[in-house]
């Protein structure tokens, strides 16, 4: 049967450093390749019914440091009809789905191309509602620095990205997944043995999504609501935000399920060799990285990132959402989670 080909445009922020690249290419790539490896879990899954039939992902690459973002014309303006699931891979194919990758560039810097971006982002949320929005780490907060820090857009904006005055945050920590977020995602909620365990996935990030400090002294109080109808992912001692999520619309991870501890400790020696960071220090957190269960030699099968990419392809594909209540186990049941004014529109 002909399922529904779900057409990612992954962002390019950043180049992997040389010895991921050598093994996995750009992260365009690597996101590829985990993305369709959900998609063939999430197919085999006896218990999942798509309203749209089998899920199948496209990515088309964007080099968006060198200036090439997708033209606004390709973007989906319509909701997506069956009768699309009989292009072959040569059709001309609406992008259903931006994804922004990690970087090492902060989303408070004034590059050019973070500034192109971020004007990027605010144009697709604003005039195509048919296109999904997901950030990785960089891509998270790059999407919370355009989206709820600028009144033009929404007066009640009282978010913002700035340097952790708790450092850097490397490895895998502890994370406690919202049980509103989990609502929208009732695989996240699957009984099992494990319901105990933390959430476990890679983080590599200095930077954090936090109120301002304005809205802390408006609210008079430690906590601040985002904005309805956003809702926080999940938190960890270091990060009170893991992610974002705009019911239909957008999803962030603060967190990295595009990374195991091979990437996350080549990664990470890298930061500390531009940081001058001293052997004690990249020792600590190279420790913090390997933090794991389970026995394989490269990263695999040893936290929550497979479930995570799961989750991200639900989103793209519309199967998020309380209403979708029937979706059942990923993976068979055999996983656990307990616990980132615009201008006028170009067809260009």
């Amino acid at each position: 049967m002909a399922g529904r080909q779900i057409h990612v445009a992954v962002l390019d922020t950043d180049v992997p450093c040389l010895p991921v690249y050598t093994k996995r290419g750009l992260y365009s790539s690597q996101f590829r390749v985990l993305l369709q490896a959900a998609a063939g879990r999430l197919n085999q899954n006896l218990n999942l019914h798509f309203q749209n039939g089998p899920l199948g992902v496209r990515v088309t690459a964007y080099d968006v440091v060198g200036g090439s973002l997708p033209p606004l014309g390709y973007l989906r303006r319509a909701p997506y009809t069956i009768a699309e699931a009989g292009l072959d891979e040569f059709s001309p194919l609406a992008i259903d789905a931006i994804l922004i990758t990690g970087s090492a560039a902060a989303a408070y810097d004034a590059d050019p191309w973070i500034r192109n971006l971020e004007s990027f982002v605010q144009t697709v949320h604003a005039h195509f509602p048919h296109v999904k929005l997901f950030g990785s780490c960089f891509g998270h907060q790059l999407i919370a620095q355009a989206l709820l820090s600028n009144p033009a857009i929404d007066p009640s904006s009282t978010f913002h990205v700035e340097r952790s005055d708790k450092g850097f945050e490397m490895g895998i920590h502890p994370i406690t997944l919202t049980q509103e977020f989990k609502a929208h995602f009732p695989v996240l909620d699957k009984e099992s043995e494990r319901d105990s365990q933390p959430f476990r996935i890679q983080l590599i990030h200095g930077d954090v999504v936090v109120p301002t400090p304005a809205a802390k002294a408006k609210a008079q109080t430690a906590e601040v609501s985002l904005p309805s109808p956003w809702m926080n992912v999940g938190y960890s001692a270091m990060c009170d935000i893991q992610g974002l999520y705009y019911p239909g619309r957008v999803l962030s991870y603060q967190f990295h399920f595009e990374f195991d501890v091979f990437a996350n400790r080549a990664l990470c020696i890298e930061f500390g060799r531009r940081q001058g960071w001293s052997a004690e220090m990249v020792a600590s957190f190279i420790e913090q990285i390997e933090r794991k269960i389970g026995s394989g030699l490269d990263g695999e099968d040893e936290d929550e990132a497979k479930i995570a990419a799961e989750v991200v392809l639900l989103f793209f594909a519309g199967e998020d959402g309380p209403q979708k209540g029937g979706l059942g186990a990923v993976n068979g049941g055999d996983f656990t989670i307990g616990g980132m004014l615009t201008p006028p529109l170009d067809s260009t």
